[in-house]
């Protein structure tokens, strides 16, 4: 029996040679076995074309060029005219309310006019206690779209009342408008909701309060806000007028002060000058400057009471002498 050798496995048979003329390991049909990605394409020119055909293809390359470019433009003007195509048919689809910033353009106006027709108001008489407006949202949205909300806060006075004796410190509102973007969706939440309650999962804080809902008929969120525009501009026409009396009076005063130094002034020099020509004229020496006035005030004179004489004591009659030695 023959031995057999440890590494006969590597001993190359004439058979393995010939027969299946495999090519040994490659790398990339490993690859592309292990999920790899094939090897890019190369471009490979023809060697074996004539001089004929190269001559040929060279006096047609103009043409083929200008026509190819002229395909390539039509390309890229189809590829922009379908870009641009597509980018208005989703603008026209964002037709909302006024609630959202936009440049204001005349395609622009046209749909928030047309979307504030489709809108419709809900009025709340009453809202439950310590009820956000987050909160108020997500339990009508259901119903339809909303766009605004807005909750009047309760008096500030009530609430420092009752947290002063100790309530909640919550802010609480009293009633509020939802404004649905579908005047629909508005009326058939009112119609399914009004006189019941809120509900949702037993044991929740707003389960057993009970929904107030009157949908207003042709009552826009414009009308809500006209009261409010009204009230600030009379505020800021108040303010301007009081602003403009006081700086007209502001400005009148100053006017009064300066003219009045000035006057004060002209009567000062006045009476220098009166002086001056009185003391000239009679030859008197001149007063030093602290009493003329020259350092800039003006000379006070007080009227002065003259002393009262003394009495000299009279003589008395006779008869008056001897009544009072009869006296005495």
């Amino acid at each position: 029996m023959a031995t057999r050798k440890h590494n006969e496995f590597l001993d190359i048979d004439q058979s393995d040679e010939e027969g299946d003329g495999s090519q040994g390991y490659d790398s990339e049909l490993e690859d592309l076995k292990k999920g790899g990605r094939s090897p890019k394409r190369r471009k490979v020119d023809d060697q074996t074309s004539d001089a004929s055909d190269d001559e040929q293809e060279d006096g047609d390359e103009g043409q083929d060029t200008a026509s190819d470019a002229e395909s390539n433009k039509k390309a890229v003007k189809q590829s922009t005219k379908d870009a641009s195509e597509s980018k208005p048919e989703r603008r026209l689809k964002t037709d909302e309310l006024p609630g959202i910033s936009k440049p204001l353009t005349k395609k622009n106006l046209v749909a928030s006019t047309a979307a504030i027709k489709r809108s419709g108001v809900v009025y709340l008489s009453r809202i439950p206690p310590f009820m956000k407006p987050t909160k108020l949202r997500s339990l009508l949205e259901p119903y339809g779209e909303i766009n605004r909300i807005f909750l009047s806060p309760e008096d500030p006075t009530f609430h420092a009342r009752r947290v002063r004796n100790g309530g909640n410190k919550k802010r609480s509102f009293v009633d509020g408008w939802v404004e649905f973007i579908n005047k629909k969706d508005a009326r058939h939440a009112c119609e399914l909701l009004n006189a019941k309650i809120i509900g949702g999962k037993k044991g929740t804080y707003y389960h057993d309060d009970v929904w107030n809902l009157l949908y207003l008929k042709g009552f826009k969120w414009n009308n809500l806000t006209e009261q409010i525009a009204a009230e600030n501009a009379e505020r800021a026409s108040r303010m301007r007028a009081e602003i403009s009396k006081t700086t007209k009076e502001n400005k009148t005063f100053v006017q009064n002060v300066e003219r009045s130094k000035m006057l004060e002034g002209m009567e000062a020099k006045k009476a220098a000058k009166k002086r001056q020509e009185n003391d000239d004229a009679l030859g008197e020496p001149k007063e030093p400057a602290a009493r003329t006035g020259m350092t800039g005030e003006r000379p006070r004179h007080f009227k002065q009471t003259s002393v009262a004489p003394k009495r000299k004591p009279e003589d008395q009659p006779e008869q008056v002498k001897r009544v009072l030695s009869r006296i005495f």
